[in-house]
């Protein structure tokens, strides 16, 4: 099984580099199957929320659609996917960045809880607190 990196995604969904973004389809169609799906890490996740939202300036919508999509994807492998759509749900709902909650909920799922931030964002939510 294949780890993806970033930009073959960012190239996948935004087609901002029609020539790489095909490429990308074709290697995917070629060799990712629901048998041997493609790995997405979530790291990955959080590097491409942050693109889609900082460099192509994708509404916090249309990013939450673009993460979610992934997960449905029979040919690729999300990273822990229950936690992923937890951390989705919270994001749609939410003022923090995707990757506050994923955070949260990978932290939590470990037995540690709140995450301690100097995000006042994040400190908005019930999952974060506020180094004062």
């Amino acid at each position: 099984m294949i780890a993806l990196d970033t930009n073959l995604l960012v190239r996948l969904l935004t087609n901002d580099d029609p020539r790489q973004a095909a490429k990308v389809e074709a290697w995917l169609k070629g060799n990712a199957t629901p048998k041997s799906p493609a790995y997405v890490d979530h790291v990955v996740l959080c590097e491409l929320a942050w693109v889609l939202e900082r460099s192509y300036t994708y509404a916090r919508a249309e990013v939450h659609a673009a993460l979610a999509a992934l997960l449905e994807q029979d040919h690729l492998k999300v990273e822990s996917p229950a936690l992923v759509r937890q951390s989705l749900m919270m994001f749609a709902e939410g003022p923090a960045d995707f990757s506050d909650y994923l955070l949260a909920v990978r932290s939590q799922a470990a037995g540690y809880a709140p995450v301690l931030t100097l995000d006042k964002r994040a400190a908005k939510t019930g999952t974060h607190q506020l180094l004062r």
